[in-house]
């Protein structure tokens, strides 16, 4: 009971003192304030000037590095082959992803410290991390780095710039060599498509002997090219016609009766026995003129006539196995009238038009030959142009993934952006003066609050009296 009443007192006690203070005068209370706040001043003061003097000079170089914001794009076309594609985008086109921070994230990483450590033979401790800034709505970043001289903190900037440049090109190479490493597993199965549609283009035309669909093509063009010839000779087959109908009509012979005839004209023996019945039958006509029928010179020349019919019929039956004395006698022994010129051209218009006849059936003959060929070739001609089809869509495919592995390997700036240097690491000519700065600063911030906090204390009686007195 007796510590619970104890509390209370020394409750009161504590308030009492906070809320009055000392009994000091006010006079002796001011010189208190002011000897309290001169030396925390004094104080305050002597750590900023120690800290400006004691500081170690520390030299500043600045780089700034900028990334193009336009991407870069190949396309390669294989004629009837296939097409490939290659395009790097621009690297703001996500609104998602800045890339200066992610090579915000890599050039503060332990990778790129520790090469640019290694390149300068100090520790990873010595040297530091670069500051940077990252200006909105643009592409640049600037870096600073300090360092105890000048030439330490260029250095320093150098050092970390090139191991930002090498571990980016390690990251492109790897990205780059994985990429490759699976369009080479793809390429592996377009490569056996295209070798499994090659055999199965050679095994089908070994099968039905169809090499290529030129060939089938070339089927349909021989039959037109037939059938246009066979045309033509047919239009010269009537010509000839024509011409042997009209001899024949100016001979009034069949061609078999023109070639009898023209057999016993070149028979030496028949002209011989057809020039003397020509002569006997000459002078027979002159004799009946001037003497009677049965004049003596008349019989004889008559009997002579007669002897010479029967030796003209007896070769004639000896040469073309007949007689006949109106076609014996068609012939005249000098030809005046060119008959026997007629009797030739029948014959050969004849003959012409039996080879004529023959070539036409013959070209009626391959004509459907080739026709049913080229009916049976169809199927396998369609069927041939589907292996073709499908033989040119796997090369395609194949020779397209080789053309984009290979494009892809020149465009090493698609996961990894292009970075360039927009200006160099500077030399500091003058120490930096951001410790001096900041000591001040924190002074006179450290001033600012012991005033006010002296102030404060010097007016709170009033103002904590009314708040206990409303309590």
């Amino acid at each position: 009971m007796a510590t619970a009443s104890q509390s209370p007192k020394q409750l009161r006690w504590l308030m009492r003192a906070f809320v009055d203070g000392t009994n000091l005068a006010p006079a002796e209370r001011r010189k208190l304030y002011i000897k309290t706040g001169a030396c925390a001043l004094l104080l305050i003061w002597l750590v900023v000037l120690l800290t400006v003097t004691a500081s170690p000079k520390r030299y500043e170089s600045k780089w700034t590095l900028i990334l193009p914001g336009v991407g870069a794009g190949a396309t390669v076309s294989l004629d009837s082959i296939g097409q490939a594609n290659s395009s790097s985008n621009s690297p703001y086109q996500s609104s998602a992803i800045d890339p200066r921070q992610n090579y915000k994230a890599l050039s503060t990483s332990d990778n790129v410290l520790a090469l640019a450590a290694k390149s300068l033979q100090i520790k990873t401790s010595e040297l530091g991390k670069p500051k940077l800034k990252l200006p909105t709505q643009t592409g640049i970043m600037h870096f600073s780095i300090k360092s105890a001289t000048a030439q330490g903190a260029q250095d320093k900037a150098w050092a970390l710039y090139h191991s930002l440049q090498a571990l980016l090109n390690s990251l492109r190479e790897d990205e780059s060599r994985q990429r490759e490493n699976g369009i080479k597993m793809g390429i592996e199965g377009f490569a056996s498509k295209v070798n499994a549609s090659q055999k199965e283009i050679l095994a089908f035309q070994s099968e039905i002997g169809l090499v290529s669909l030129d060939q089938f093509k070339e089927l349909a063009l021989t039959i037109e090219r037939l059938r246009h010839n066979r045309v033509n000779l047919v239009s010269k087959l009537e010509g000839l016609k024509a011409s042997q109908r009209s001899i024949q009509a100016q001979l009034s012979l069949s061609p078999q009766q023109a070639a009898d005839i023209l057999t016993l004209k070149n028979d030496q023996l028949y002209q011989q026995l057809l020039v003397v019945y020509t002569n006997a039958t000459s002078t027979l006509a002159e004799i009946s003129g001037r003497y009677g029928a049965k004049h003596p010179q008349v019989l004889t020349q008559k009997q002579q006539q007669n002897t010479i019919m029967k030796a003209m019929t007896k070769r004639s039956q000896s040469l073309l196995g007949y007689a006949d004395n109106s076609l014996m006698l068609k012939l005249s022994a000098d030809d005046i009238d060119m008959r026997a010129e007629l009797m030739s051209r029948l014959l050969s218009t004849t003959t012409e038009l039996h080879g004529l006849t023959e070539e036409i059936n013959t070209l009626d003959s391959q004509i459907n030959q080739w026709y049913d060929r080229l009916t049976h070739s169809h199927d396998d001609a369609a069927k041939l142009e589907d292996l073709h089809r499908q033989h040119q869509v796997a090369t395609a495919v194949f020779t397209s993934a080789l053309a984009k592995m290979d494009v892809g390997k020149s465009d090493i700036y698609s996961a990894y952006p292009m970075v360039q240097l927009l200006s160099a690491p500077s030399l500091a000519e003058k120490p930096s003066k951001m410790a001096t700065i900041l000591a001040i600063i924190g002074g006179l911030l450290s001033s600012f609050m012991l005033i006010t906090g002296l102030g404060i204390a010097w007016i709170r009686k009033p103002i904590l009296r009314k708040i206990v007195m409303k309590s």
